[in-house]
């Protein structure tokens, strides 16, 4: 597995953790760390899966497909299910579309994570309502896009949980190919919109259609509850992709926007695998946490219907499976 299994179950305890030490106190704080440290995880989590449901854009990716990239004619088909084996635990993720083939929902199998998209009359989304059954009850993040003209340069973002609510706001910088370059997002101290408890960057590097490099950076400015936690004020990652293929990319099919909005939320799930025309068979991750680094490169094996669309992925311990209508 990418990284490792010890790392994978190392993180999910320390989620534990400090999951437990929000719940002992209603202390602001602890409030800012509890929305850090869930946005931070899904992203670790990331780097301790699989390279099939990162390599291939797991769960989620970019819009028209342009054809001139090689592989098939436009696409025709949309993305319904995603089944995701990860040694024998299974996750299915169900898409949902309205009359004008939009996307309006995501689900999973067991109803932890429920997705809802509505649209302005423009055709711009007007909301992304993400709701996710965790350790510590329902939490639910709101992510309103603000355009200019029928792009997406700003997202307000309002984290729910019973313990609270925290805003964060990130700015997105576009490169020449009208994908991000670069999304900062700052979260806010409960209450505030100007004091700064963390910052989140995601860097992103392409070449032509596809994406090669993603740099993630977080820092947090307060103290944790447990100094020996202390590595986890700063997190660096970097992910490289290469060798694609020339087919499909299955979650390209989904709505581009949606994608960028999402960079974060759904980082567990997607992240930045969407922002590819096509499949890549080659990932290196990099993880650095305090003076610590680690790696690893791995291998992601396709196989296509007559198409062009991948119908499967599969790596050392997961096998992603693609259903289409």
């Amino acid at each position: 597995m990418i990284i490792s299994k010890i790392f994978s179950v190392t993180i999910r305890h320390l989620k534990i953790c400090f999951k437990k030490l929000t719940l002992q106190t209603e202390n602001q704080t602890m409030k800012n760390i509890s929305y850090y440290l869930s946005l931070i995880f899904g992203i670790l989590m990331l780097s301790s899966c699989d390279p099939n449901q990162d390599a291939n854009g797991d769960f989620l990716i970019g819009v028209d497909y342009d054809p001139t990239t090689g592989g098939t004619a436009t696409p025709t088909k949309l993305l319904k299910k995603v089944t995701i084996n990860d040694a024998g635990s299974v996750l299915v993720y169900t898409y949902s579309y309205n009359a004008n083939k939009k996307l309006t929902g995501i689900t999973t199998d067991d109803n932890s994570v429920r997705l809802a998209i509505t649209y302005l009359t423009s055709g711009n989304i007007a909301k992304i309502t993400r709701m996710e059954d965790g350790m510590s009850g329902i939490s639910t993040e709101e992510i309103v896009p603000v355009y200019s003209g029928s792009q997406i340069t700003k997202l307000d973002i309002t984290h729910k949980e019973t313990s609270g609510t925290l805003k964060s706001v990130a700015d997105l910088t576009y490169g020449s190919n009208n994908w991000p370059s670069k999304v900062q997002e700052k979260v806010f101290a409960e209450g505030s919109t100007t004091q700064v408890v963390a910052n989140v960057v995601s860097d992103l590097t392409y070449n032509g259609n596809n994406i090669t490099k993603w740099h993630f950076n977080s820092s947090f400015n307060a103290s944790l509850p447990v100094p020996v936690f202390d590595f986890l004020k700063e997190i660096d990652l970097t992910v490289n992709l290469s060798d694609y293929d020339n087919k499909i990319n299955p979650y390209n099919l989904l709505p581009k926007d949606f994608l960028i909005a999402v960079i974060h939320a759904e980082a567990d799930a997607s992240s930045i695998t969407g922002f590819a025309k096509n499949n890549a068979k080659t990932l290196n991750f990099i993880l650095k946490l305090g003076t610590t680094s680690v790696g690893d490169t791995q291998k992601a094996i396709y196989a296509y219907d007559n198409d062009g669309y991948p119908t499967s992925a599969t790596s050392t311990d997961v096998v992603t499976k693609f259903e289409y209508q």
